[in-house]
């Protein structure tokens, strides 16, 4: 008991330091910014306090939360479905060697090509609407997924797989749902956390560059008016919505750590 009590003074300690230096660092970043207002252009880099305003501003008006409400739909179906095929392809390749062989080489060429360079080509084949823009959400968070899942699948413990067959589990399918994938379910979670924030990245790319919607019809909105001070509060929800949703996923991930010390 007094060793759970020290190992939580501990711990509570550490977070209170990195709290008090986060607290710091925001405080030398902000009050930095404050204070170019008075040395600089404020056009090219408004106040903190103006950007607060504008976003008290554009959200008072409707225009944001309408706006984010459109870019978290595109997120949440372009997310889903690279999670589902991410996921699916990742097992497959990781666990049979045909597949592997089969698909590795196309994936590989694949990962290779910047997601910039295939905007013209999925403009061409799918359009300005929802399917383009649910596309690009789509391969920027497939890849870390799919590679997540494959490496954990593929990395299976054999020892465990043999005390399995010993008591009786030699289907694939209990194979997979009884030792592989429980094992592989730290990477795969970790595969998640981080396709979510490529998502968010993707989502952003796809509404700026394919159509203006949501988010990024705000951002390129402003940005054309010259509002800076609009135009840095429209862009302010999409880190915090990537930090929040990899939050999110980071405490799922966490739940399943303990496979890796079993």
């Amino acid at each position: 008991m007094t060793g759970r009590w020290a190992q939580a003074r501990t711990w509570g300690g550490a977070r209170g330091t990195a709290a008090r230096w986060h607290l710091l660092a925001a405080v030398i970043v902000f009050g930095s910014w404050e204070a170019y207002r008075r040395l600089g252009d404020p056009l090219l880099l408004p106040p903190v306090s103006a950007v607060l305003a504008g976003l008290v501003e554009i959200t008072a008006a409707g225009a944001l939360p309408a706006a984010l409400l459109e870019s978290v739909q595109l997120l949440a179906l372009g997310f889903g479905i690279s999670l589902a095929a991410g996921t699916v392809l990742g097992i497959l390749i990781g666990r049979y060697e045909l597949a592997h062989r089969v698909f590795g080489p196309f994936l590989n060429a694949l990962y290779a090509t910047p997601d910039i360079a295939l905007l013209p080509l999925v403009l061409l084949w799918f359009g300005f609407g929802m399917p383009g823009r649910v596309v690009v959400v789509f391969l920027a968070a497939f890849f870390p997924i799919m590679i997540n899942t494959y490496a954990g699948v593929r990395d299976a413990p054999r020892d465990l797989l043999e005390v399995a067959a010993s008591f009786g589990v030699r289907s694939e399918l209990g194979k997979l749902r009884k030792v592989i994938l429980p094992a592989a379910l730290p990477l795969i979670m970790a595969g998640y956390r981080l396709g979510i924030g490529r998502a968010v990245v993707g989502m952003a790319v796809a509404e700026v560059y394919l159509r203006l919607s949501g988010i990024g019809a705000l951002i390129v909105q402003y940005g054309a008016a010259l509002r800076t001070d609009l135009l840095l509060a429209a862009i302010l929800p999409l880190p915090l919505l990537g930090i929040a949703l990899t939050k999110v996923f980071e405490r799922i991930e966490n739940r399943f750590q303990y496979w890796r010390h079993s």
